[in-house]
């Protein structure tokens, strides 16, 4: 027997703090996907409709200052860019913040 269920569409909310506002036109964005995908696929997607925001994305994932949140909790703690995303998902990438 064949399963051929259709892909499921997921939203994600994709919130940008700091010196990253300005790279996407709304500070928060959702975007509708098809599941199953993860953090690195999303990455793609944004590289598509926001190439800004994803070169100073990649400027601090390889700078190692960029912090990347799902629901909260830091995707170092996850499964970094392999962490599935589920629907109603909120990412959030976070620059480093400074103040004193």
């Amino acid at each position: 027997m064949c399963d051929n269920k259709p892909e499921a569409a997921i939203r994600i909310t994709v919130k940008v703090f700091g010196g990253l506002r300005d790279a996407l036109p709304d500070a928060a964005s959702s975007f509708e996907l098809h599941a199953p995908i993860e953090l690195r696929d999303l990455m793609v997607r944004l590289q598509r409709t926001a190439p800004a925001l994803t070169t100073k994305l990649s400027e601090g994932l390889a700078a190692g200052y960029l912090n990347i949140l799902i629901n909260g909790r830091n995707v170092r703690f996850l499964q970094g860019d392999r962490t599935v995303l589920s629907d109603g998902d909120t990412v959030a990438f976070l620059p480093p913040v400074g103040g004193g």
